[in-house]
């Protein structure tokens, strides 16, 4: 009901506000340029393909390879997931953990490629952020700037430290897994605690890791940005790219300050608008190039993720149904745990 409410203020105070420069954009979308959209299109594909890129290195860092595909048809699912359904990014997030689950990913490899996906597309957007600053001719926030990005590497660093010397964390594991044991009423866990923390130990991702991964990072949201860049010229605009760079990034900002709205809808629409607004951009041409932007992304983009999410579910369905006609037995069911566990995976 929060969640409702917050949507139904937000998309209201939208509305009025953006109501009076409709018939403008409307106007103006209606002698959209071809060339300029077909680039668009052609810049958030490969923005979906550089963040699949980017968690299927971070996998692979574990020693397990995906194709990659099947990485980028879990991108996209994942992105049509964050932008239709309320606390999108958290349901985002909860099926990729799943599809690499499927793959045969372990937990220490699921968590490493979440925080490490997460820390460098932070640094990526951080540095994105700068050049926008200092394209726009505002070089003083350049020295915060920097310390923010190596507080994140400092942060990143000590943490592979903690890992890598696993017997210090073994302490307080184990504390939190009787804690788990008197609330659960059961005994289960110091093996796998165990296993879970030697198999952290074990993971040392090489510096060409972090290189490339950072590439991977910085290239998925400079093709998006580019993709907002795109548009802009579709319907007209000429804005200057330090100008599109801060209108990303505070788009970007403003919708991960509200992650229950998928797709931040609203949130970053208005500060799209409103920054290539100040940025010399007319208000209709503005909302126009926004609407354009969102029309592709999530708009073409999660069309296209839950295509591929329902092609998934059926061949998961089929897959259950052959094994139902073939698997019958006369006895019952096993309950080993590779049994519970390849259930549990598809």
């Amino acid at each position: 009901m929060l969640t409702a409410g917050v949507m139904v203020v937000v998309l209201g105070t939208e509305s009025v506000l953006v109501a009076p420069y409709a018939r403008r954009a409307a106007g103006q979308l209606a002698h959209v340029r071809p060339m300029w959209l077909l680039l668009a299109l052609g810049a958030e594909m490969a923005s979906m393909m550089a963040f699949a890129r980017l968690q299927r290195l971070a996998l692979g860092t574990g020693g397990l390879r995906v194709a990659l595909g099947s990485a980028v048809a879990t991108v996209f699912g994942g992105n049509a997931l964050g932008a239709t359904l309320p606390g999108g990014s958290l349901v985002s997030i909860t099926y990729r953990t799943r599809r690499m689950r499927s793959w045969g990913a372990s937990v220490p490899q699921i968590g490493f490629t979440h925080a490490a996906t997460g820390v460098l597309s932070t640094i990526a957007l951080v540095v994105l952020a700068g050049a926008g600053k200092t394209l726009a001719g505002d070089g003083s926030q350049l020295a915060r700037i920097a310390v923010h990005v190596g507080v994140i590497c400092a942060l990143t660093s000590a943490a592979l430290v903690l890992i890598h010397h696993a017997a210090v964390l073994r302490r307080p594991v184990n504390a939190l897994l009787r804690l788990w044991r008197r609330v659960r009423r059961g005994s289960v866990g110091d093996a796998s605690a165990e296993g879970l923390l030697d198999e952290l130990a074990a993971m040392h991702p090489p510096a060409r890791f972090w290189v490339r991964g950072f590439g991977f990072a910085l290239l998925n949201w400079t093709c998006d940005c580019l993709c907002l860049l795109a548009v802009c010229h579709a319907v007209g605009a000429r804005p200057a790219l330090g100008t599109v760079l801060l209108a990303y990034t505070a788009g970007v900002a403003a919708a991960s300050a509200m992650p229950l709205l998928p797709a931040g809808i609203g949130a970053l629409d208005a500060a799209l608008v409103l920054a290539l607004h100040h940025g010399g951009v007319a208000s209709g041409t503005a909302a126009a190039a926004d609407l354009l932007y969102r029309t592709i992304t999530p708009g073409l983009v999660g069309v296209a993720g839950w295509v591929l999410l329902l092609r998934q579910r059926r061949r998961s369905a089929r897959g259950e149904r052959s094994c139902d006609s073939a698997c019958t037995v006369p006895t019952a069911p096993s309950t080993s745990p590779t049994a519970s566990l390849a259930g549990w995976r598809r």
